[in-house]
């Protein structure tokens, strides 16, 4: 058992504009006037740590009242993504893939919120009846914990944006009874066992111990399995678990904007997010396939790195290209952004690879093939942009790895290899 940590969700914040007001207690203040500020919602103690949940909105009133919520869908949409990671040309759609997301507490309308964001942007129903979407609790029963208004966003980014990017996978969703390291790790002990590929968007600083728990994230049954975490929201730092040997981290990104239309601007540009999380670690070693020393810029004073560096890639998760997530218990639409939102969208990636593979992928696998298509040009190159005291710089860096994935290329280079 982990000594009453507890984690906290990876980068992840709301813009609310527009008309209506949020239902419940998500918000820990607010202001008359333009105003953002952290969901204070989780002070539970024994190692318990708030969620990374940030609010940017028009305020109007005292502080019992709310930031106002979105009536219709803003922000970038799933074929915007689709667009920028060159997902079109990809047919495969995750037929076959499970995706499973883990997430602390429980989001009530996941299911029915999923189906509100499918229908408004023409994606395939995901739904218990067709056999496509699950939720369980973290020891696989019916028995689901208490809400939680924090992590219901979490949740409902989670889901609706790996359907978005892998619409063909099934979705499980396995929901920790608490947000400490003992609980949020039994559910990823189910996921493991029931799932292709595992997202995990929440992590906690790097502890003397860290490794001793690296196994959670191999697999055990046979069944192989790719585990994919946000980098963290706070630029320069390492997280674990991304920083673990078993677990590709990814890290985030702003894409560009066409000034005129708000959404994703032609040509695709890419930047680095300086909240993207990354680093060296000071526990964990380095990946087998990983370049030994890295050598990545950093600003005045460069550093070789000797044990795990991260992220290893990066999608978009910056506030520029943030996303539209429903949200029926608090009033609809808003927007969303951060690694929080990096994460499943790359493990989308991975179970569209997995659906054209004669086999999973395991996460040996993924590393070697993450590693070696670097050199391949299946990447964008990420090389504007910091985060903390690191530079994303030519090639791999603290900042976004090797960069995001160009689809076209790299999806089909990991299902034949």
């Amino acid at each position: 058992m982990l000594p009453g940590r507890g984690l906290r969700m990876g980068a992840i914040t709301l813009v609310v504009l527009g008309s209506g007001t949020v239902a419940g207690g998500l918000y820990a203040q607010s202001q008359t006037g333009n105003w953002e500020g952290h969901a204070a919602v989780e002070n539970t103690g024994g190692g318990h740590l708030r969620p990374h949940a940030w609010v940017r909105g028009r305020f109007t009133g005292p502080e019992a009242e709310r930031p106002q919520v979105q009536q219709a869908p803003g922000g970038f949409h799933p074929a915007d993504m689709v667009n920028a990671y060159g997902l079109g040309s990809y047919t495969g759609g995750g037929s076959g893939s499970t995706i499973a997301i883990v997430d602390a507490y429980d989001s009530p309308s996941a299911e029915a919120d999923l189906g509100t964001f499918s229908s408004t942007f023409g994606l395939p129903s995901c739904t218990t009846a067709n056999g496509c979407f699950s939720k369980v609790s973290e020891t696989g029963t019916s028995t689901l914990p208490a809400r939680n208004s924090g992590w219901e966003v979490e949740i409902n980014l989670d889901v609706q944006w790996a359907h978005a990017i892998a619409p063909d996978a099934k979705v499980l969703l396995v929901e920790a009874k608490s947000s400490s390291d003992n609980d949020l790790l039994a559910a990823v002990d189910y996921a493991r066992r029931n799932a292709s590929v595992v997202t995990m968007s929440w992590g906690g600083s790097e502890w003397s111990s860290e490794t001793s728990y690296d196994t959670y994230f191999t697999d055990v049954t046979g069944d192989n399995v790719v585990f994919v975490s946000s980098s963290g929201d706070t630029g320069g730092i390492v997280e674990w678990p991304a920083v673990s040997k078993y677990v590709i981290a990814v890290g985030g990104t702003n894409l560009g904007v066409n000034s005129t239309t708000g959404g994703l601007a032609t040509p695709v540009t890419e930047t680095a997010w300086n909240g993207s999380g990354g680093g060296c670690s000071v526990y964990e070693t380095s990946l087998v396939a990983q370049p030994l020393p890295l050598v990545p810029q950093r600003r005045g004073n460069p550093v070789a790195c000797t044990k795990r560096g991260v992220p290893d890639v990066a999608m978009s998760g910056g506030p520029n290209s943030a996303v539209s997530v429903y949200i029926s218990k608090q009033g609809g639409w808003y927007e969303v952004y951060g690694t929080s939102l990096a994460s499943p969208m790359f493990a989308g990636v991975v179970a569209l690879a997995d659906s054209s593979r004669s086999t999973k992928l395991t996460n040996t696998e993924a590393f070697t093939l993450l590693y070696a298509t670097a050199a391949k040009s299946d990447y964008r190159d990420i090389t504007s942009g910091t985060a903390g005291s690191f530079s994303a710089a030519t090639g791999w860096d603290y900042v976004t790895g090797f960069g995001s994935p160009l689809g076209n290329v790299f999806i089909p280079y990991l299902a034949s290899h």
